[in-house]
């Protein structure tokens, strides 16, 4: 183990030394929120009830940089007497659903009228979680990297 790095004097003030830590600071920060993103899709997943919602429509999201709007899918669902119309989080170019298909979804009635609701595939409920844990993978390896090889006399 490398004792040197304990018995150093660390200066808070060395930019050298405060980089790596807010690195590291900012990749634990974004972990978390990626374990909260998937816990509550697992929640959804395995708590939600499964339902066939209809497209009834698209919503405009934004353009690429070569001017093509991406659009959201919006989906209407039935339950019983209550009703309700989401926005799905993923975007497409080209939809791959057209208005009037029937596609998954899953709902959970919390304390709201509003039940969370989405898509019933793995790219609506983990797509956003897995690409944030690999960017706070990348932080927290390179501030590591950063801080292991620290030396204040360089």
């Amino acid at each position: 183990m490398n004792s040197q790095f304990f018995t150093l004097s660390l200066d808070w003030t060395n930019p050298k030394f405060l980089v790596p830590l807010v690195f590291v600071g900012i990749g634990f920060g974004i972990l978390v929120y990626v374990l909260k993103l998937s816990f509550d899709s697992i929640h959804l997943k395995r708590k939600g009830t499964k339902k066939k919602g209809t497209v009834v429509g698209y919503k405009d999201v934004g353009a690429d940089k070569y001017g093509k709007k991406s659009k959201a899918l919006l989906v209407f669902v039935e339950v019983g007497d209550k009703v309700w119309e989401f926005k799905s989080h993923l975007y497409w170019v080209v939809p791959p659903f057209t208005v009037g298909d029937m596609i998954p979804v899953l709902f959970l009635h919390k304390n709201s009228d509003i039940p969370t609701s989405r898509l019933d595939n793995w790219e609506e409920l983990f797509a956003d979680a897995i690409l944030l844990g690999a960017i706070a993978v990348v932080l927290l390896v390179l501030g590591s990297f950063l801080l292991f090889n620290y030396d204040p006399q360089v």
